[in-house]
């Protein structure tokens, strides 16, 4: 099973660490593995780069992307996509101050929701702690040619 931590960064801080995204990781990372005393710092600097989940707009934007599909279903601030026809099952659970989702299977489920998330906001960071991974959920910046 997969499980993604994401996170509505600030859009000053995603501007000035896109490419470096690493570092925001590596934050969060040490977050989750410090002790009482450190950890309230870490806790701090946090708080300071990331923006509170709206999530009225956001159910109401998932909602609205998804109700139409049979494989769609959600309870209060718990969504689901179980798609068979794939084997492709996620669970996206939107909190306050982050969004969870947890997938298995192949990956049309969860590339659905972050799809949605994407389109919704720039600034959202996921990061998979047990596989090491993380990223923008926005595309790579392309350069522009003269």
């Amino acid at each position: 099973m997969r499980e993604y931590y994401i996170y509505l960064i600030e859009e000053e801080f995603a501007t000035h660490y896109f490419g470096r995204e690493s570092l925001i990781y590596h934050l969060f990372l040490e977050y989750s593995q410090s002790k009482h005393e450190r950890k309230e710092i870490l806790n701090k600097q946090i708080e300071f780069i990331t923006r509170s989940i709206p999530t009225l707009r956001i159910q109401q934007k998932i909602e609205a992307s998804l109700a139409h599909y049979f494989y769609y279903n959600h309870q209060s601030h718990i969504h689901t996509i179980d798609w068979n026809e794939f084997n492709s099952f996620a669970k996206l659970t939107i909190h306050n101050e982050y969004i969870q989702l947890q997938s298995s299977g192949s990956y049309e489920a969860e590339t659905a929701f972050f799809e949605i998330l994407r389109k919704y906001d720039r600034c959202f960071l996921a990061m998979d702690f047990s596989a090491n991974k993380y990223g923008w959920l926005t595309p790579i910046k392309e350069r522009k040619l003269i």
